[in-house]
């Protein structure tokens, strides 16, 4: 696989005037436009494709989201490695951390952090995943009720039934139940009409 973040928009969130420059350079070199900034991110900085910060001075109102949730690859600088500062970091969701004076690894920062980022966005969407099908039990215990009753099978016949169903209709089990569901409904009220 090969890795280039030519083109890339990158926010530099650093005390230093001196350090900002520096890291805007290197990013230039990647061929990453970038800004800089401080004491804070601005609203309109969440579209950029990666952060830099430095996790020394950092503070959780400087980012316009929510720790944890950067819409970006995040990548902390550390001058000091102080418990405290490292689990501010941590709590931030920092994806990879580069020390302050090892800035010509900063490619392979980045890959890093691009890596673990897309990696917590696929956990993120299975848990969302998850939940949304847990909250489908409701119906799916309904479908199963409905096909006992209009079939004349026992619960486990009804579950293979609506199994059937789903992997015809390619669907999760859940998402096949209400489709199940709402066709029984469609019928039940063409002929109620009628």
């Amino acid at each position: 696989m090969t890795y280039s973040f030519v083109g890339q928009q990158a926010r530099v969130l650093h005390p230093s005037a001196d350090m900002r420059v520096a890291l805007m350079r290197r990013l230039a070199s990647l061929g990453v436009q970038a800004e800089e900034r401080w004491p804070a991110l601005e609203p309109g900085d969440a579209d950029a494709h990666m952060l830099i910060c430095d996790i020394d001075r950092g503070e959780s109102g400087q980012f316009p989201w929510q720790p944890g949730s950067a819409p970006m690859p995040v990548v902390g600088l550390v001058g000091s490695e102080t418990p405290g500062r490292l689990q501010w970091a941590i709590d931030q969701g920092v994806d990879a951390f580069l020390p302050v004076g090892a800035t010509a690894n900063l490619f392979s920062t980045l890959v890093i952090a691009f890596a673990r980022h897309a990696e917590r966005g696929a956990q993120r969407q299975v848990q969302a995943e998850t939940a949304r099908r847990n909250g489908l039990r409701l119906p799916l215990i309904r479908a199963v009720n409905a096909i006992m009753q209009a079939e004349d099978v026992d619960d486990a016949g009804a579950l293979k039934r609506l199994r059937a169903f789903a992997m015809a209709e390619r669907l999760p089990l859940e998402d096949a139940a209400g489709r199940y569901l709402s066709a029984v409904s469609a019928i039940t009220t063409t002929r109620g009409r009628a």
